[in-house]
């Protein structure tokens, strides 16, 4: 009789661990966060689109790949709400030339809201303009050139 009821507890045991939910922090259970690949550019332009039918609170940071800091010299930092009204959230950094070298970089875009990952359209923009001059054999030619790239997010 003791191990029949040692064997039922055991049992008991099994299935009351199976039936509980992974353990999370509670801020975090409402919350996805979404990336781009990182790319040398003038202009990081991140944005999002909330494609859903709820309010989402959007969080954009853009990352300096080189160093892995977040950029703190952005147009739009902080937390952005978003409703199906008034559905975009955007953040950017840099010039579209590169005189100073230009930046590389990717965007983190932090959902909160929702834990779908498809409630969300996100991309990052990468803007390069300028003028360039091409010596072939002693003649100088400049031309002007605009180069863009949209990196999803996943």
């Amino acid at each position: 009789m003791k191990h029949t009821t040692a064997r039922l507890a055991a049992a008991g045991l099994f299935v009351g661990i199976g039936t509980m939910g992974p353990a999370r922090a509670d801020n975090d259970s409402n919350r996805v966060t979404l990336y781009t690949s990182a790319i040398h550019t003038g202009v990081i332009a991140c944005n999002a689109i909330n494609v859903s039918k709820k309010k989402l609170t959007i969080t954009i940071l853009i990352i300096d790949a080189a160093t892995g800091k977040m950029r703190t010299d952005t147009s739009n930092p902080g937390p952005q709400t978003t409703r199906p009204d008034m559905p975009e959230a955007t953040n950017d950094v840099g010039q579209p030339d590169d005189k100073d070298g230009g930046t590389e970089g990717y965007c983190v875009f932090q959902v909160s809201g929702t834990t779908n990952p498809d409630d969300v359209r996100a991309v990052q923009n990468a803007v390069l303009a300028g003028m360039r001059t091409v010596d072939v054999k002693g003649i100088a030619t400049t031309f002007p050139f605009f180069i863009t790239r949209v990196l999803e997010a996943h």
